[in-house]
């Protein structure tokens, strides 16, 4: 589905509620979630040539993804929680512009051009 092509610093990989240090070449799946530290940052390639670059303290997880290599469509759901993610699209989004979307604690985000970056902060209480 995806594989790590990119990779700086520590990044932990949480699959099944296990915490995995990610390495180049390290594959990733459907409910897998990475978490970035201060000093890391991640880049993944799917296998539809979409890419994903994940700065420091970034905390995201891949919630759905497919592609069918004969017709070269399918779609992906990407949820961030905090931190920046930038996506450059491939297939998906060459075939169907909303193929791909971003779920933010606030909103959902498509990739409706080929690119598509994204910063969260994290959500504060409000003064009553």
């Amino acid at each position: 589905m995806g594989v790590v092509k990119t990779l700086l610093g520590d990044v932990q990989l949480i699959r099944a509620g296990e915490f995995v240090k990610v390495g180049l070449g390290d594959e990733v799946f459907i409910d897998d979630a990475l978490h970035t530290d201060s000093n890391s940052s991640v880049g993944i390639l799917f296998n539809d040539n979409t890419r994903i670059g994940a700065g420091p303290n970034t905390r995201f997880s891949i919630d759905s993804y497919h592609f069918d290599n004969q017709s070269q469509q399918g779609q992906a759901d990407l949820s961030i929680v905090n931190g920046t993610l930038a996506l450059v699209g491939g297939q998906l989004t060459a075939k169907r512009l909303d193929a791909v979307k971003v779920h933010t604690p606030t909103t959902t985000l498509t990739a409706s051009c080929s690119t598509l970056s994204v910063k969260v902060e994290p959500l504060t209480k409000e003064a009553p």
